[in-house]
């Protein structure tokens, strides 16, 4: 039985690198990418002309599906970029963006610069946290 090599650590650590710094850039980049479109036109109108019922129903909607297409996006976009695996980091991506979102880091950061950019800033670092703490995945060997 060929066993493949270990990786050296030097090469490790590199790997681990470009995957947090990768998925931190996908991350920004989703996050930035949900601003345009939430600032266009005909989703500002749409919002603007909701009551409370209908807002919530949004919220009960829109949320989901809007967390279901980031990873569907996400997923496939470090698939390319040869990051691997990619579920642990679309899955736990957003749930860190929510605990930074819950406990209002982005007030905390306002200084930072505008509300967009410090959004940007946590939406990367969310990602590349989850890409972090989940590196230990790449490691496992599939079972043939």
């Amino acid at each position: 039985m060929t066993d493949t090599p270990r990786p050296t650590s030097n090469r490790l650590a590199l790997k681990v690198f470009l995957r947090v710094v990768v998925s931190a850039a996908v991350g920004a980049a989703l996050l930035l990418g949900w601003v345009a479109a939430f600032q266009s036109e005909k989703l500002r109108s749409i919002l603007d002309s909701t009551d409370l019922g209908e807002f919530v129903l949004l919220l009960l909607i829109g949320l989901p599906v809007a967390l279901l297409v980031s990873v569907l996006l996400a997923g496939p976009v470090l698939w390319l970029l040869k990051i691997r695996p990619v579920w642990p980091i679309v899955l736990l991506g957003p749930v860190v963006m929510g605990l930074v979102q819950y406990f209002k880091l982005p007030d905390e950061l306002a200084w930072m610069g505008g509300k967009w950019t410090v959004q940007a800033i946590l939406a990367g670092a969310s990602y590349g946290l989850a890409a972090l703490l989940t590196a230990p995945a790449m490691l496992r060997k599939k079972k043939s």
